[in-house]
């Protein structure tokens, strides 16, 4: 049976871009902070999310999330951008010990970009860097059921259904189901 190599975040790729046609996903910058407080300060957005995520979402909450993502070592994070600047970000969250083969996929856009497919083309290019660049076997994401526009970004990104934890979570209160989404390294 072959060696696996064991990913991590590697440095040299830290300043790495990836792009395909108009979309890029670059490193965050101090220059972000106000359109990442404007989009990310939407209630709707919060409501998908880990209660990490601020909400209100202010000024002071973006560059605290900027130099989080420029120094953190297991979370690899990308403005997502379409050359007006950032309109969502998406990241890879790195997993420890016996999971480090496996990422997790994190990921929100401006509500004035939904449905125009610009995140299943952002998901697929930070899959490819995943698999490519940092050898991981498996991306996972993990989708409230109150979510299926997230749910069908994933699956036009070609993720597959893994699972469903029923009643995991609490989000204001509420016991959700979370939907499990996974895609494997087809090289590996």
């Amino acid at each position: 049976m072959p060696t696996i190599p064991i990913p991590n975040f590697q440095t040299a790729f830290r300043q790495k871009a990836l792009q395909r046609r108009d979309l890029q996903l670059r490193r965050l910058t101090k220059a972000d902070a106000p359109q990442l407080t404007t989009y990310a300060n939407n209630p709707k957005i919060a409501a998908n999310l880990m209660d990490r995520f601020p909400s209100p979402y202010t000024l002071e909450s973006a560059h605290w999330f900027i130099n989080y993502a420029a120094e953190n070592e297991g979370e690899s994070v990308f403005a997502i951008d379409r050359g007006e600047g950032l309109i969502g970000v998406i990241s890879l969250i790195f997993k420890p010990d016996i999971y480090a083969a496996s990422v997790e996929l994190g990921y929100w856009l401006g509500e004035p970009f939904w449905g125009q497919g610009i995140m299943p083309e952002a998901i697929g290019l930070i899959v490819k860097h995943a698999f490519e660049d940092l050898q991981h076997s498996r991306v996972y994401a993990n989708v409230f059921h109150t979510n299926p526009a997230s749910r069908r970004a994933l699956e036009k990104a070609g993720f597959e259904r893994e699972g469903i934890a029923r009643k995991a979570i609490v989000k204001k209160g509420r016991l959700l189901d979370v939907w499990t989404y996974g895609k494997v390294n087809p090289n590996l």
